[in-house]
């Protein structure tokens, strides 16, 4: 049976919904001690480093027409992209968790309702909205959803002219963040979404024009989102995004941003956790799985403080900037396109030594003005190369 191929336009809607998050706006915010200049320039190169890796990991998915953690197994294995599709579960769900969380308790805020035995209901509504987003097969774009997407576009629009026309202000801010850092930060955010991108690219028909325009339209979205969280910070002086939206004067509109934000783009993580997990455990069915995956995110969202994921992210970018770094080396330059081994020994030596380094590198504190993910990539793709001549 020939597998259905998805428009170019339906796949690039996929990674706008994505990059329109709270949580990418709220993390535009730590980069206010930088100011509004550098604090930009930051995210348009941590950008432009993570968005390269998201779109050879996409490519590479179009041109095979394998999902993104088919496409792992051609550098460490079918049995052995079972640890990376094990560690994109968990960073999937922690992501589902944190997204009902933090749009749980803007709400809250919002409403002027702090009273935290209410809380759980918000987090069981939102989370039952974005159950009914995944039945209703968010990968298809349809008129309730096109409403949906065009409301949100237009209401971090709205939100984004509001703070264009307010002056900046002084803020205070308990710790300056370094240029190289944010630059790491905002590199990290497109980087999260590697082990997710070919489950969408891999039905294109257009391999490059597709996943070039799911690039552009992710991280120009995702720059736009970190650069709004940033200059909500100048203009207001807090880092909080429910202290933003009610200082903007948007209760009303930021419980509808923030509804529409969470049940949007919380969908995506929890659908992929199923692509994920459909990869070790084939005969296990990919939407009750993210079903599954979104009710745990309740629970996580109900019970545990999960918003303070910076040592989350670079435990990301940890993981998964070596393993792109070593199948760039093995497609690009190697040439090596299909499964060889059960278990690739090599591709996973390697790995493993630019995770433990990056590791090492980040406890001492050394980073480079591009941040860690650059220069990890660039000594782990040299590495792969080496290893993988010498081996033969």
């Amino acid at each position: 049976m020939q597998t259905k191929k998805s428009s170019n336009l339906a796949i690039a809607l996929i990674w706008f919904t994505a990059a329109i998050s709270m949580a990418e706006s709220l993390t535009g915010t730590w980069f206010a001690s930088l100011g509004w200049k550098q604090g930009l320039i930051a995210i348009v190169v941590g950008h432009f480093i993570g968005g390269s890796m998201f779109f050879c990991a996409g490519y590479i998915g179009a041109r095979t027409q394998k999902s993104a953690m088919q496409t792992v197994q051609i550098s460490f294995g079918e049995k052995g992209s079972v640890l990376f599709s094990l560690l994109n579960a968990m960073q999937l769900m922690g992501w589902t968790a944190v997204m009902i969380y933090m749009g749980a308790d803007v709400i809250s805020i919002l409403n002027q309702t702090p009273d935290a035995s209410l809380f759980p209901f918000l987090t069981l509504g939102l989370g039952i909205l974005i159950i009914l987003w995944l039945l209703l097969g968010f990968t298809k774009l349809g008129i309730f959803k096109s409403i949906s997407l065009v409301t949100m576009f237009l209401l971090m629009l709205w939100l984004s002219i509001q703070v264009a026309n307010k002056p900046f202000i002084a803020m205070d801010v308990a710790q300056n963040i370094k240029f190289g850092t944010a630059v790491e930060i905002a590199a990290v955010m497109p980087l999260s979404w590697l082990p997710v991108v070919s489950d969408h690219t891999k039905n294109s028909e257009t391999p490059f024009k597709t996943t070039a325009l799911s690039t552009l339209t992710y991280t120009a979205t995702s720059c736009w989102m970190y650069a709004l969280g940033l200059g909500a910070a100048l203009v207001t002086g807090k880092s909080e995004i429910s202290q933003i939206l009610s200082l903007a004067g948007v209760s009303v509109i930021g419980v509808l941003i923030v509804i529409a934000s969470t049940m949007i783009n919380t969908a995506l993580p929890a659908y992929s956790t199923g692509m994920s997990l459909n990869n070790i455990f084939p005969q296990l069915k990919v939407t009750p799985i993210s079903v599954l995956t979104v009710i745990v995110g309740i629970i996580l969202a109900s019970t545990l403080p999960v918003t303070e994921y910076e040592h989350f992210l670079f435990f990301i970018g940890s993981v998964f900037a070596p393993m792109i770094a070593v199948l760039i080396a093995d497609f690009f330059v190697l040439k090596q396109h299909d499964v060889r081994k059960s278990v690739d020994s090599v591709g996973l030596g390697v790995w493993f030594v630019g995770f433990v380094l990056y590791r090492f590198l980040m406890a001492k504190g050394w980073e480079s003005d591009l941040g860690l993910t650059f220069p990890i990539i660039i000594i782990t793709f040299i590495l792969a190369i080496l290893v993988r001549k010498i081996a033969k």
